[in-house]
């Protein structure tokens, strides 16, 4: 493996030289710069970022928590994420939490022994007070997006789901919607409960509450939706209108509507939350709520970056908003009503 004094002898300059090229720090002629470049690559010499960053006392590595990284919305954070960190030379080390609280200690102890500079934690829990108080003597930024859980975090992004899922109901009952069953995510989620406060509070607008619809509470899966129109078809109740708690629910239920015979939107109609890639795709297209995830990602590593820098935050709390789109999968009770009188 060629060295840092391959390169110099190769280029005919100091080690000095070669070492403010790599780390693009300090004055060095074009003539042996072009010099330094075409050593490195001739020899394919790569920098010992590890020793390079003892002397600087920096990783240039960012730890991330997420719930899930498999999951399709996360990864859509964490690309947000990793396009801002690269864009500033720093590398991206996610893991996931599984929205436990043990898991979530074991990943914020695990980023800081493999030294990140600074973290960004999605959490479902309080952070342990143990934990806390390591993150804390480590003196590493922290920014957290969705919960306000995490004393020492120092700059906190939020999705707005309360609106959004308000947004969506709201449509759904000015449509005339009344007989509605939401398909929610557990509750042991933050977005599962924020989104329920935004139902609830749209329903109160209509002199209803959430003990006049049908709520049936699983995981964020496509599974859950299927199972969940299974469970509310066999239960013989009548429903006009179905809010499930994201996209991959909605194509669970979407699946299930269809083998039962049932059109979307002409029998039930269907809303999701989310906006995933394949929200537009399904047949009919979801009409949905859309969360720009990617961008939260983004703002968060910006801001960490920001904090690394020495830079003081303009704004330390970022509400990134949702916004409801309209396609094709809900349509208007009395609508279909009246074609059906007229047939």
């Amino acid at each position: 493996m060629a060295t840092i004094t391959d390169v110099s002898k190769r280029a005919g300059v100091s080690r000095s030289t070669v070492s403010r090229v790599v780390a693009d720090n300090g004055y060095v002629s074009e003539e042996k710069r072009q010099a330094i470049l075409e050593a490195i690559a001739e020899l394919g010499y790569r920098p010992n970022t590890m020793a390079r960053g003892l002397r600087s006392n920096r990783s240039d590595i960012i730890g991330g928590v997420v719930v899930n990284v498999s999951s399709p919305f996360y990864a859509q954070m964490v690309g947000g994420t990793q396009m801002a960190c690269r864009a500033a030379g720093k590398s991206l080390l996610v893991t996931s939490g599984h929205a436990e609280v043990e898991a979530e200690s074991r990943a914020i102890i695990e980023l800081l022994d493999r030294a990140c500079d600074g973290l960004i934690l999605y959490l479902e829990n309080p952070i342990q007070g143990d934990v806390l108080e390591i993150v804390r003597k480590s003196g590493v930024p922290v920014v957290t997006i969705g919960g306000d859980d995490c004393p020492v975090a120092r700059a906190r992004i939020t999705i707005d789901n309360f609106t959004g899922a308000r947004e969506a109901m709201r449509h759904l009952l000015a449509l005339g919607h009344r007989r509605i069953a939401h398909l929610s995510g557990g509750l042991i989620y933050r977005d599962s409960r924020e989104r329920l406060r935004g139902i609830e509070a749209a329903l109160g607008e209509y002199g209803m509450g959430l003990s006049d619809i049908r709520v049936e509470y699983g995981e964020f899966e496509e599974r859950f939706g299927f199972a969940g129109i299974e469970t509310l078809l066999s239960s013989g109740e009548d429903f006009t209108a179905i809010f499930a708690g994201d996209d991959d629910i909605a194509a669970g239920a979407l699946l299930a509507l269809k083998r039962h015979g049932k059109r979307v939107p002409e029998d039930v109609s269907l809303i999701g939350f989310d906006d995933n890639f394949h929200a537009r795709h399904l047949t009919p297209a979801l009409t949905t709520v859309r969360q720009p995830v990617g961008e939260a990602g983004q703002l968060a590593a910006n801001l960490l970056l920001q904090l690394l820098a020495g830079e003081k935050l303009e704004h330390t709390e970022i509400i990134v908003p949702t916004l409801l789109v309209l396609r094709e999968s809900v349509t208007s009770p009395r609508l279909l009503e009246a074609v059906k009188e007229r047939a």
